[in-house]
């Protein structure tokens, strides 16, 4: 019971936190409108409200990822399969990017905590959409299988990649490289471990272990 009410105090600062931050920009660029309007500089104010609609949608797209996370009718990992493919595959396909989605059937029977669902699923988010962004890619395989007591996701494109210690330090001077970010954070959260391999040119390759529970 206290480990339960620990995690739903965490998912409630979680929601609180990214509500506040999300309301803050969105906020900010409200502002910023208002001065672009103003001075009728009609590029920037489209781009400014391009940015309030597109800061929305994400702060709707995370709240709804979480409502779905803590539904224990979510917790069967044939449930949390379907999502990931369904979000994915529509995706990907508006990309002309080729899709590949295996995984272990033996996961099918596998039930997975409220906290790590969440982040398990995020992290496979995450990764998707960067590489949607920045890869540049045409295609990507996805594969989660089970291994020494141990569920294995493998989110691999053959995009542009990038040099890992230069994100490193845009990261630690800006907010850029975020998603890298977070995705080490979640794997954390869980008790995992999270590696993101990459070079120029030779696509990206992220592995997330963690144990069964």
């Amino acid at each position: 019971m206290v480990k339960r009410q620990t995690i739903r105090n965490k998912i409630a600062q979680d929601l609180h936190d990214n509500v506040g931050s999300t309301l803050s920009s969105i906020s900010v660029y409200s502002q910023v409108a208002k001065i672009y309007h103003n001075q009728q500089k009609q590029e920037d104010l489209q781009q400014t409200l391009e940015k309030i609609g597109t800061t929305s949608s994400e702060m709707i797209s995370e709240m709804n990822d979480i409502v779905w996370a803590i539904n224990p009718r979510n917790d069967n990992m044939n449930v949390i399969l379907q999502r990931m493919e369904s979000y994915a595959n529509p995706l990907l396909s508006a990309m002309n990017i080729s899709f590949k989605f295996e995984y272990d059937p033996t996961l099918s029977n596998m039930h997975l905590p409220m906290e790590q669902r969440k982040n398990f699923y995020l992290i496979f988010k995450e990764a998707v959409n960067n590489a949607l962004k920045y890869s540049d890619c045409r295609n990507m395989y996805v594969e989660v299988k089970v291994k020494h007591r141990q569920v294995i996701l493998i989110v691999q494109d053959d995009g542009r990649g990038f040099d890992i210690e230069e994100m490193k330090a845009l990261a630690a001077k800006s907010l850029s490289g975020n998603g890298l970010v977070n995705m080490k954070r979640r794997a954390a959260d869980m008790k995992g471990e999270c590696d993101i391999s990459s070079n120029p040119g030779k696509g990206t390759r992220i592995v997330l272990k963690f144990d069964i529970p």
